[in-house]
């Protein structure tokens, strides 16, 4: 069981941001049934019982955090056989947020969020300790330390790397930083700080120098090289900077990398890479052990997916052709952060489903990158530094992670929790529970949901990016994952291994509800063709399901979730997906166990709800 959602998924490098447009629509709606038959519906902003009076006793669900904007940013929820309810909140700034609701005493307590998540900035500007409200966050590392800025603090974070989870504390801040809106941040190996700033300057400060200090050097990227919009910045070996821009608004054409010597009083272009020839498009920038500047084309025109990697020679200058051109550039979906070791010559790059680490890679050409060894760390900022990847999320807050046995692990040392922004949660037939994120991580909570121990998670390569609708956990070690628009249903072995069920075959057409029976067969809301379908366990490929529920006698308009109960009846919450107006007629449909065909409903329960839209 879990909750249906549209979802207008998000990424964003730089000015860069991919959405998709969401309809109003009751695929948010969902059902769930615990053991004794009570249903739980989610309608257009509550949670109704139209069998039982279960939800009588909750006088108050969860609120948001007093510093959130944006509440219930995906809200899935669970029943399971102890009477209780476990709801997701995910929230803009607490993407984590897990609670147990007791039925029958009305309880509500948090048993799961990220600590990291919730770590303060140190106080930011105002001296709150708040939460940042960022939207996207930049690292560095040298040395002993990382350092951050985010979009939304004029200011530059610093954290030691002696401690395996790095506390940030403001670094520098303050009117006399002249810091606006720091969109990206270097740091050379002498300790000097240079941050983007949206206002298109290039703010530097000395090393050491903290507090609110004035920059070292200010320059205007527009006056100098005529940025409309700054994109990405690194130091070179010889401490020149490296800053990447557009002289175009819309930040994808005219491309430019530029190298900046700032040894002289007045800055010195020492040279510039532009022109079509280069094929530049909102490069994010490294620079190899040679010297060579490696531009991730975060934007490349093939698709997101097939991103390339450019690499340019310290000498070439101009309309110049890349030396070298890595494609796909990684592994990883939508990959659009890269960094390099200077004492290891490790790469990593950052995509939306993990990171992509090739071992000693800066020290050859591109093309010749030894294999890459899949990470499931993720965030919105990368770095590495002497044999540690450190990943900043987009709250802030950073981690770090021993590469040492990254050669023989799927997974980096990381011990804090993280359920990586879940959308879902579900229990399997055993009623355990699993929160599923589309990022590509499910994760099995341990019976005691208080413990620091026992929380296993599943990562796998999310075939369909974010795309996903709905979530179905079988005690036999499958997971399943609806993806609507793409028609077809992703199939998830508990060693990360994907299946992918789509084609004419299948009959798919729309699919967003799943449940699993006890026999391990998968039911799925096929709401474009208004029937259930059922498979086989572990089906993939294009094959046909092994049965139906279909015909008028069903009754079915437009299936949308699904829950089963512990004797296999199926329940089905059912209706209009589009409605001219408020309290429109929905339905919970209960089909006996092992009912199949043209069957009539043994019970049918009205909802009132409306349809509604739930767009980020």
């Amino acid at each position: 069981m879990h909750v249906m959602r549209c979802l207008c998924a998000s990424l964003s490098f730089a000015l860069l941001i991919l959405a998709a447009a969401c309809s109003s629509n009751c695929d948010n709606a969902g059902v769930a049934v615990d053991n004794k038959g009570n249903i739980v519906v989610r309608g257009e902003s509550r949670f109704i019982s139209p069998n039982s009076s279960i939800l009588g006793n909750v006088t108050r669900w969860p609120q948001p955090p007093p510093d959130e904007e944006s509440f219930a940013f995906a809200q899935s929820y669970t029943l399971t056989g102890d009477g209780a309810m476990y709801l997701l909140e995910n929230t803009a700034q607490h993407p984590n947020l897990v609670y147990r609701i007791d039925l029958t005493s009305g309880a509500v307590s948090l048993i799961a969020s990220s600590p990291r998540r919730n770590a303060s900035l140190g106080g930011g500007l105002s001296g709150s300790g708040g939460l940042s409200g960022s939207k996207e966050t930049s690292i560095a590392a040298n040395d002993r330390y990382a350092y951050s800025v985010d979009q939304s603090d004029a200011a530059i974070s610093r954290g030691t790397l002696l401690s395996p989870h790095p506390a940030l504390s403001v670094f520098i801040a303050g009117a006399r930083t002249q810091l606006r809106s720091p969109i990206a941040v270097a740091v050379d190996k002498m300790g000097r700080l240079c941050a983007l700033d949206q206002s298109n300057f290039l703010f530097c400060y000395a090393a050491g120098r903290s507090g609110n200090i004035a920059p070292e050097k200010a320059v205007s990227l527009k006056q100098l090289l005529g940025y409309e919009v700054v994109l990405n910045l690194v130091f070179d070996h010889s401490s020149r900077i490296v800053v990447s821009g557009a002289r175009n608004s819309n930040g994808f054409t005219d491309s430019t990398i530029a190298v900046i010597d700032l040894s002289h009083r007045s800055p010195r272009v020492v040279r510039t890479i532009a022109g079509p020839r280069t094929e530049l498009l909102s490069p994010e920038l490294a620079v190899d052990a040679a010297g060579d500047i490696l531009a991730l084309q975060a934007d490349a025109p093939t698709s997101l997916s097939n991103s390339e990697i450019l690499a340019f020679a310290p000498q070439q200058s101009g309309d110049a052709k890349p030396l070298w051109i890595r494609k796909p550039s990684a592994t990883v979906t939508h990959p659009f952060r890269i960094a390099v070791d200077a004492s290891t010559g490790d790469v990593a790059i950052l995509g939306s489903d993990g990171t992509a680490l090739f071992r000693g890679a800066a020290r050859q050409v591109p093309t010749k990158w030894p294999a890459e060894t899949r990470l499931a760390s993720r965030g919105w900022g990368v770095a590495l530094d002497a044999g540690s990847l450190i990943v900043a999320d987009k709250f802030g807050g950073i981690e770090k992670y021993g590469l040492a046995r990254a050669a023989r692990s799927s997974t980096a040392e990381n011990k804090s929790l993280d359920l990586h922004d879940p959308e879902f949660i579900a229990t399997d037939q055993d009623g355990s529970i699993f929160a599923a994120s589309s990022d590509g991580v499910i994760t099995r909570f341990p019976k005691d949901t208080a413990s620091a121990s026992g929380w296993k998670s599943t990562v796998f390569a999310t075939t369909f990016g974010r795309n996903m609708d709905a979530f179905a956990v079988d005690d036999g070690g499958d997971f399943y994952l609806s993806s609507a628009s793409n028609s077809a249903i992703v199939t998830v072995g508990t060693d990360g291994t994907q299946g992918v069920l789509s084609g004419a075959r299948t009959e798919l057409n729309h699919p967003l509800g799943l449940a699993v029976d006890r026999d391990g067969a998968v039911y799925v809301a096929n709401t474009g063709a208004n029937n259930i379908l059922v498979f086989a366990r572990g089906s993939s490929g294009n094959v046909g399901p092994i049965t139906r529920i279909a015909g008028p006698a069903t009754q079915l308009v437009a299936p949308q979730a699904l829950a089963i109960d512990a004797s296999g009846k199926l329940y089905v919450f059912d209706g209009p997906r589009t409605t001219p107006g408020f309290g429109a007629a929905h339905h919970v449909r209960v089909y006996d166990a092992h009912a199949y065909g043209n069957v009539a409903p043994i019970h049918t329960y009205d909802v009132q709800t409306k349809c509604w839209a739930n767009t980020v």
